[in-house]
């Protein structure tokens, strides 16, 4: 599939996701894999142990209101098809298949509505993580990433049940999508055709798939020895500095997870 050609979400400290899909979450495990990341395919409680603090809340579908009307990704022709028909499938809305087809010369805009957040906030996650013990004995094969500071956490998710699309040819031209989506649309898909040519298609039935994500890196303070033998121990943190006053959360210091407008698979 190839890159995004723009999106202004990456502006705003998010992560595309390759083919958006329900199972990316708060607290979702990422590892550093060469210059991407993967999925660990399990939650931070897996392998922290909870100590004295709780698990961090989540709060879950908060609409986003500053990101109405931003969160759009303009792909090229090829792999705006691909991302089109995975979205059709995954959000009950048809299957596209071999139905339509563009090349190099089109673009394919994505713009999702009605978006959605869920997300755990970073002074509880920051709280857990340096109050509790990593489970290596269980977990062996993420005890060297764990101590090399190549884990993520996700943090927050973006998702939504729908989107606007419209397709642009080389020279500007809208090419026409609404005959081919109306030939395979499910009976339960909302169809609005928009004056801007774009089409918007909603299922409020299905379950919304996350397409953007944020996630922090989570830091190793080995252990030191001071003056007098004074043992300092071994910490996890997602905090990247000491002292600092903290305003709001948005203050809170942190090393994210960036990635430009690459798309992530996981």
């Amino acid at each position: 599939m190839s890159k995004v050609l723009t999106s202004i979400l990456s502006d705003y400290g998010y992560n595309l996701v390759a083919l958006p899909k329900e199972d990316i979450a708060p607290l979702l495990l990422l590892f550093k894999n060469y210059d991407s990341v993967s999925s660990a395919e399990n939650n931070l409680q897996k392998l922290f142990a909870i100590a004295d603090s709780p698990p961090p809340i989540i709060v879950k579908d908060k609409i986003v209101a500053g990101l109405q009307g931003t969160a759009n990704v303009t792909f090229d022709g090829e792999a705006g098809v691909d991302v089109l028909d995975w979205l059709l499938q995954k959000l009950k809305m048809g299957k596209l298949g071999g139905k339509f087809k563009l090349d190099g010369a089109n673009t394919v805009k994505i713009s999702y509505e009605n978006v959605l957040e869920d997300k755990v906030g970073l002074l509880d996650l920051d709280d857990f993580i340096s109050g509790s013990e990593p489970d290596t004995e269980r977990f062996k094969t993420f005890k060297q990433k764990l101590e090399n500071s190549e884990l993520y956490v996700v943090n927050a998710v973006l998702k939504s049940n729908s989107f606007s699309v419209a397709v642009t040819g080389e020279n500007g031209q809208q090419a026409n999508l609404e005959a081919t989506i109306k030939g395979i649309l499910d009976a339960n898909v909302d169809l609005k055709h928009n004056s801007d040519n774009s089409i918007t298609l909603k299922n409020d039935n299905a379950t919304p798939v996350v397409f953007a994500f944020k996630a922090q890196q989570i830091i190793y303070d080995q252990k030191q020895w001071w003056e007098f033998f004074k043992k300092d121990e071994a910490q996890f943190h997602i905090k990247d500095q000491q002292g600092v006053i903290l305003k709001s959360e948005s203050d809170f210091p942190t090393i994210s997870l960036k990635t430009g407008t690459d798309l992530i698979r996981i």
